[in-house]
């Protein structure tokens, strides 16, 4: 079995993350003299007078950077008329299954991923989704996330293509850019020339029906099957958390 790594790190590119998160290392000098004072002790009292390197992270929104899945109360406190689960509360299951991954690296920067696109993707692999199948889209800016465009041209999932998905039986969804709608200035632009519908479609979609997606995928393209592999991402066990960091993984055999 050949295991394929699809997330993106932790760290502080402002290309990534309108909040990037602070990543500080404390070396083993350092926490010799630190830690020493804690516990009443001399620095050279550890072996070598070396202590254990941490590092400190800090972000505005910690709990949604790097690649994350982002859970059902992040959308709204009520999903199909229930309050909404938090991170820690959806079941390990829908986060190992079956990966799908459908190839939409042709759309248009800043354009909605739409139900006809899922279904010609689809098409083009000869797959039809099934109930739990793990749903992953690429559409390539991965591949940007140094760059500005990164974070300002990605397309994203309508609310049509999100609720089409659902209605397959899929719970859990994934994609390769910063956010899974369009990205915050499309939107914008669009409200602002008159659209109030226009504000985060995807992910409104789950108040009405429950789902989650995970953002900020990567390496989808190094996948050499479209389908027929294992995918698996367990999220952090955040405390009623909206959201948890996740590694992501295709197991192909």
């Amino acid at each position: 079995m050949n295991l394929y790594d699809l997330s993106v790190y932790w760290e502080p590119n402002h290309f990534a993350e309108p909040w990037p998160p602070k990543v500080e290392l404390s070396t083993s000098e350092e926490q010799a003299e630190l830690l020493a004072k804690k516990l009443n002790i001399a620095p050279s009292d550890f072996q070598d007078g070396l202590a254990l390197a941490v590092e400190s992270v800090s972000a505005e929104v910690f709990t949604h950077i790097g690649t994350h899945c982002d859970a059902p109360i992040h959308f709204g406190p009520i999903t199909e008329g229930k309050p909404s689960r938090t991170i820690d509360e959806l079941p390990l299951e829908d986060f190992y299954g079956d990966g799908v991954i459908l190839d939409l690296r042709h759309k248009e920067p800043r354009s909605g991923i739409t139900v006809e696109d899922l279904k010609q993707s689809l098409a083009e692999i000869d797959y039809t989704i099934k109930p739990r199948d793990i749903v992953l889209l690429m559409t390539g800016y991965d591949k940007y996330i140094y760059e500005e465009k990164y974070l300002q041209d990605q397309p994203g999932m309508t609310g049509e293509a999100t609720e089409w998905l659902i209605e397959q039986g899929v719970k859990l969804m994934g994609i390769d850019t910063y956010t899974f709608d369009r990205p915050f200035g499309a939107m914008v632009a669009d409200v602002k020339a008159g659209n109030k519908e226009a504000l985060f479609p995807a992910h409104f979609m789950g108040r009405k029906k429950e789902y989650y997606h995970i953002e900020k995928l990567g390496n989808l393209d190094k996948v050499p099957v479209r389908h027929g592999f294992k995918f698996c991402a367990f999220p952090i066990k955040v405390k009623g958390g909206t959201a948890g960091s996740v590694r992501a993984v295709a197991m192909v055999e």
